[in-house]
């Protein structure tokens, strides 16, 4: 199967299983968990990052699964950061080579 047809198999299957929750929370923490299955052990980190309502320049994580993600990230840094500055997605094929990579740990996770 090739790629785009994999990914179309897995939105639908997201879409069927979260069909008629209302938690935006259940939601995205479902689609985390397939979408982490599905491509395990290729991507060690699957999931969301959410503009803060409070802090509208910056990213908090959500639903995830895999290591210790980034608590926040503003924008503009990083790969996610870059994202939602441009509001433009990428690809990015090894995003230690990004430049402005970001690594977050739990000593500097804030």
């Amino acid at each position: 199967m090739d790629k785009a047809a994999r990914y179309k198999e897995l939105k639908a299957e997201i879409e069927s299983v979260v069909a008629g929750e209302t938690s935006v929370t259940a939601r995205y923490a479902t689609a985390s968990c397939i979408l982490s299955q599905a491509f395990a052990p290729r991507f060690f980190w699957t999931g969301f990052y959410v503009v803060d309502p409070l802090k509208d320049q910056e990213l908090v994580v959500g639903p995830y699964q895999g290591t210790l993600g980034c608590l926040r990230i503003p924008f503009g840094k990083g790969v996610c950061g870059h994202v939602a500055a441009t509001r433009e997605p990428i690809i990015v094929p090894d995003v230690h080579e990004f430049p402005g990579h970001i690594a977050c740990d739990s000593a500097s996770n804030s």
